[in-house]
């Protein structure tokens, strides 16, 4: 008699009956599909996290090239066509809210195809971030754009995510490696949320040197009070109702601080004809 694997099918049993499914990454016995599905039911009851997310679509509205193909990579929930209605979302899980299911480093769209590449939370959970750059410029028309909402470590954020974040933060990895992944991939939400830090920021000359096609159009750091207590899609929202107004003033006001406290960035990157020099 197998006493083991009975006593782990009835802690699984017991696991999926007393705790909800993660909107994050998921939980033993939880499918990735189930992730994106307890996503979409988080943003349905959590109205400062779609109140934060709507201002960062906005602001992604701003980055946007002119043009009709817009494409969002890794929009497995759903969340941006209520505020860019057009845009075509693709997702490596096939869920009811995508138009295509499509893997990021191999995308079924032809050369220069699209004016615009949309990325909410998803660079971070690509093993090979430069073999996906490499991608989004065959993709992109010359002037095309490539949007990205990342996490951004600071130190603040950094131990904020060390303590309270399912998802690593490895400010060591070699982005640049050519041998093998950044990480050790076990499905679509692994991750390591240094990644756009150290692309962008950290080693931002080298990312221009090996791929000088994508010129950095904007930088741009953000999130320093509402966002991370806010609770995101799972956890505790420390900031009553009522004090939400002041809370966005006083996010306005820490502003200046971003280097030191941001959460966020918001990072566009623009294809440019490969022997354009970039400043």
């Amino acid at each position: 008699m197998n006493t083991s694997g009975d006593a782990a099918s009835l802690l699984l049993s017991i696991s999926s009956r007393t705790r909800p499914d993660s909107p994050t990454t998921p939980l033993p016995g939880q499918s990735d599909a189930a992730v994106l599905d307890a996503r979409r039911s988080a943003w349905d009851r959590r109205p400062l996290t779609r109140d934060i997310y709507r201002r960062y679509f906005e602001d992604i509205r701003a980055e946007l090239a002119p043009g009709r193909t817009h494409v969002e990579i890794g929009g497995g929930a759903g969340h941006l066509k209520a505020s860019l209605p057009h845009v075509l979302v693709s997702d490596l899980v096939p869920t009811p809210h995508v138009d295509f299911a499509a893997d990021a480093m191999h995308l079924p769209l032809p050369d220069r195809a699209a004016d615009n590449l949309i990325l909410v939370d998803v660079l971070h959970h690509l093993p090979r971030p430069i073999d996906f750059l490499r991608e989004a410029c065959r993709t992109l028309r010359l002037g095309g754009r490539l949007v990205m909402l990342e996490p951004y470590i600071s130190p603040l954020s950094r131990a904020v995510f060390r303590a309270a974040h399912p998802e690593p933060v490895d400010l060591r990895a070699d982005v640049f490696k050519k041998d093998g992944p950044v990480f050790e991939s076990a499905g679509p939400f692994s991750s390591n949320q240094a990644i756009p830090t150290l692309l962008f920021f950290r080693q931002a000359d080298r990312l221009r040197s090996v791929i000088p096609e994508l010129r950095v159009v904007t930088r741009k750091r953000d999130s320093v009070f509402v966002y991370p207590l806010s609770g995101g899609f799972s956890g505790p929202c420390l900031i009553p109702r009522f004090a939400r107004s002041a809370a966005w003033r006083l996010e306005t006001l820490a502003r200046p601080l971003c280097r030191w406290l941001a959460f966020r960035m918001l990072v566009t990157l623009e294809r440019m004809p490969v022997d354009t020099p970039t400043p």
